[in-house]
């Protein structure tokens, strides 16, 4: 009998300690999240005061809600990760990295929203250096052997004829550019600058002396008389040739004569 009572005691305990721990479970999960209200309305969080002015908390939709299976996880992106570790990505700083684990460590990480950085274009291929170009050229064209054979040029020629013969080789390259030289003309004579001291005087040369005949002055042209051509003053002519007069200028042109060069005095 004692220990019937016994029991009966302890779950009778037992009853009265899960009874006082349901408000406390229920006030725990209607705080942890958004909670029904008896007129249709929500409220962001549950527990003291939720619903207040609603008529309260519809502890029966709450709970519907709070037994709902969550939604099922996102599956991994293992594709996207995997070209993201092979692309190049963008940092916070601007700089940029390629991804993968610890892309912009020490940048302020990985800026996504600006996503990989485009790949950067394939650079353009070098042109053909000029001694690649004059090797080529070398290789197509002929050489001439140490045996005085000709061989087209490139690896192996003159193969068991003693070799390239490298002095005829260069002589023969030379000569075709020497051909293509245009050949520049013979320079004229120079031409002697500044009046003639001397004329021809039939088989003979004359040079004037260094005083010339008296009488002349301003407004006095010396005649030639023997070529009837008339110097002006200043001329290197002026009273020095072999046979001459001084007169004025229209006096030596009424007499026919005609001016140095054809430049009269006045």
């Amino acid at each position: 009998m004692n220990v019937t009572t016994s029991r009966a005691s302890m779950w009778g305990a037992v009853l009265a300690a899960t009874l006082l721990a349901l408000p406390v479970i229920a006030s725990a999960q209607d705080a942890s999240g958004p909670v029904t209200c008896n007129d249709g309305s929500t409220s962001p969080h549950g527990g003291r005061g939720a619903c207040s002015g609603h008529g309260g908390i519809n502890k029966s939709a709450s709970a519907a809600a709070a037994t709902a299976p969550a939604p099922a996880a996102a599956p991994a992106a293992a594709p996207e990760s995997t070209s993201s570790s092979a692309a190049t990505v963008t940092c916070n700083d601007g700089t940029s990295s390629k991804g993968g684990r610890g892309a912009c460590s020490g940048h302020g990480g990985v800026n996504k929203s600006a996503g990989a950085a485009p790949a950067a274009p394939a650079a353009p291929a070098a042109p053909a250096s000029p001694s690649s170009m004059s090797a080529a050229t070398a290789g197509a064209a002929m050489v001439t052997c140490n045996d005085g054979t000709s061989s087209k040029g490139g690896r192996g020629a003159c193969s068991g004829h003693g070799g390239i013969n490298k002095s005829a080789g260069t002589a023969a390259a030379a000569a075709p550019a020497a051909a293509a030289a245009p050949r520049v003309p013979a320079a004229a004579p120079a031409e002697p600058v500044g009046p003639a001291m001397s004329r021809s005087t039939g088989s003979s040369s004359y040079t004037p002396p260094a005083q010339a005949a008296p009488g002349g002055g301003p407004g006095q042209v010396w005649v030639n008389t023997s070529s009837k051509v008339y110097h002006c003053q200043g001329d290197v002519w002026y009273g020095k040739t072999k046979q001459g007069q001084y007169m004025t200028e229209a006096a030596a042109k009424a007499s026919g004569a005609r001016p140095d060069h054809g430049k009269p005095c006045s």
